[in-house]
């Protein structure tokens, strides 16, 4: 009888993503000296920056693909490729819609407590759209790479290895913690954790990375748009003063409620093809 491949354990799993990581660094760092003549004067509105963070985005699965392959353990199963209902998809929106509009309200509160640092000003630089040029790439590198690539590895690969060693709730928050790790992002911790939580628990309820996807990649849009967007523009509809009006907050709360307890109905009292080893 054919032995069943091995699958990695969390924390080899985790050192593969870092692995990851150090690899980006050194492809944009080949990019810069192929392409650019000056990288030290590369300013972060420039176009070229902006092909630099999709660069970064999809060179981060190479290396988890290379030792997944490796393995001979299956790419869909591995990173959660697994398909989901249209009823699915729907919820996901709404859950995509509500976890943004929390986590904006989040970011406001804590910026009143804590001061913005000063690179947020340099991210939302890198963010500003200033040409159908510079659109099409932060919707395909900031939006859509990042989304399904970073869902990939953290909620498929890493997580699934968590899931197969650890219990389920222990999977989920660590997998949401070594998301917030690899941020690298102080001021942004706690919205990046309680984000990768309940992007975790989608994943796990549905066996497949797709509902945290569509989550994440809602957040990183509407991110953009509203970097784009003057604040006043906002003001009387979205913003009560400097914070999110009541009514989305309240349209927000019962999204996330409704959408998690509908994944939980819809799936059962158990995930799809649960797989762990406790």
């Amino acid at each position: 009888m054919e032995e069943k491949p091995r699958f990695p354990r969390p924390l080899e799993a985790f050192l593969v993503i870092i692995a990851g990581f150090i690899f980006i660094v050194l492809l944009t760092q080949l990019f810069l000296w192929i392409f650019v003549s000056q990288p030290e004067e590369l300013e972060e509105t420039s176009t070229t920056f902006k092909v630099l963070i999709t660069l970064g985005e999809l060179g981060l699965i190479v290396i988890p693909l290379i030792y997944i392959k490796n393995l001979n353990l299956s790419l869909k199963e591995t990173f959660r490729w697994n398909g989901i209902p249209s009823v699915i998809v729907l919820w996901s929106v709404i859950i995509g819609f509500s976890i943004s509009v929390l986590g904006d309200e989040m970011d406001r509160l804590v910026g009143m407590i804590i001061p913005a640092p000063e690179f947020l000003a340099e991210i939302s630089a890198a963010m500003r759209i200033n040409s159908t040029q510079d659109l099409l790439i932060l919707v395909a590198g900031a939006v859509f790479a990042a989304a399904f690539i970073e869902e990939s590895i953290i909620r498929g690969f890493l997580q699934k290895s968590l899931e197969k060693y650890q219990d389920v709730t222990r999977a989920v928050i660590y997998a949401s913690l070594a998301w917030t790790i690899i941020h690298g992002m102080l001021y942004w911790a706690i919205q990046i954790f309680l984000l990768g939580i309940i992007l975790g628990l989608l994943a796990w309820r549905s066996n497949s990375i797709f509902p945290s996807v569509i989550g994440h990649a809602i957040n990183n849009t509407l991110a953009l748009i509203f970097n784009n967007i003057q604040q006043e523009n906002l003001e009387g509809v979205y913003l009560w003063g400097d914070h999110v009006s009541p009514l989305f907050l309240l349209l927000a709360v019962a999204g996330l409620f409704w959408g998690v307890k509908y994944f939980y109905q819809y799936y059962g009292n158990k995930p799809q093809n649960p797989y762990s080893l406790n």
